[in-house]
């Protein structure tokens, strides 16, 4: 019973299960998801189910996800420093919100029953993938509106996105850059900066909490931490090079799949 560790509600994992065979395809995996988080944000697609497959339960697949992209985050985030420079109001506006509501999602883990987000996440994913997808159309319609009628429904979205990216986070990406989309008139390649800055925080302050209350498999967090800060720089160095309409593409068609692929999960 020494080698097993417990994971909260759910059925305990045995660490010996994460073989370095399964490790290395962790790394494998993780660079690639390192690269979608940067351009897309729907990096968990891949790493959920893999973390289930390696044998870990829900819960210890969900906080060890989360604690191995952040390296890839925030490296995502340092090759798009170009595109942040004169963001700095943005984020200060931004960036709270998101922190905050992040911090009650992963407090939320340990408090609502599993299939509340479980059931959420399909139809909030493919919610905002139509709106990347519309986004010129409804962006339109919302600059005819005063400035401060949309920064409240802007706030409010970040906090509920935060929310859900400390809480589960498939896709948390998706909705920060429809939300962007919607609300922020910049550069697409601009706001595909931002987003990774607020995903970034999403991930990394539920992180930290995960650190220290939650059963993080760490052999598996460490690889696919390492992998994904590879791929980070390589996404950005690839979402640099898109054209505005086929990185919204890209972004939209991912969060659909991803979308599609919880539901069934879900259902």
């Amino acid at each position: 019973m020494g080698n097993v560790h417990w994971t909260h509600r759910y059925r305990r994992v045995d660490p010996e299960r994460v073989t370095p065979l399964a490790l290395g395809l962790v790394a494998a995996v993780g660079l690639i998801v390192g690269m979608l988080n940067a351009v897309a944000g729907a990096g968990a697609l891949l790493t959920f189910p893999l973390m289930i497959g390696l044998g870990l339960s829900p819960l210890a697949a969900n906080v060890t996800n989360c604690v191995g992209v952040v390296p890839g985050s925030v490296a995502a985030t340092i090759g798009f420093r170009k595109e942040l420079r004169g963001q700095g109001r943005t984020l200060r506006t931004l960036v709270p919100p998101a922190a905050i509501g992040s911090v009650v999602g992963a407090l939320l883990l340990f408090v609502l029953p599993s299939r509340v987000f479980t059931y959420a996440a399909p139809g909030l994913l493919a919610a905002g993938a139509v709106l990347v997808l519309t986004q010129p159309l409804l962006a339109k319609r919302l600059r005819s509106i005063a400035p401060h009628r949309n920064k409240p429904g802007l706030i409010a979205g970040m906090a509920a996105n935060g929310a859900y990216g400390g809480y589960f986070g498939a896709g948390v990406g998706i909705i920060f850059a429809a939300l962007l989309g919607l609300f922020v008139t910049d550069d697409t390649h601009r706001m595909n900066a931002i987003k990774n800055v607020l995903q970034t925080t999403a991930n990394g302050v539920a992180g930290v909490i995960f650190c220290f209350t939650a059963p993080v498999n760490w052999p598996a967090a460490i690889v696919l931490a390492a992998a994904t800060a590879i791929g980070g720089p390589l996404g950005a160095r690839l979402a640099r090079h898109l054209p505005a309409t086929a990185l919204r593409s890209v972004i939209g068609v991912l969060g659909l799949v991803t979308a599609s692929t919880l539901m069934l999960r879900a259902f």
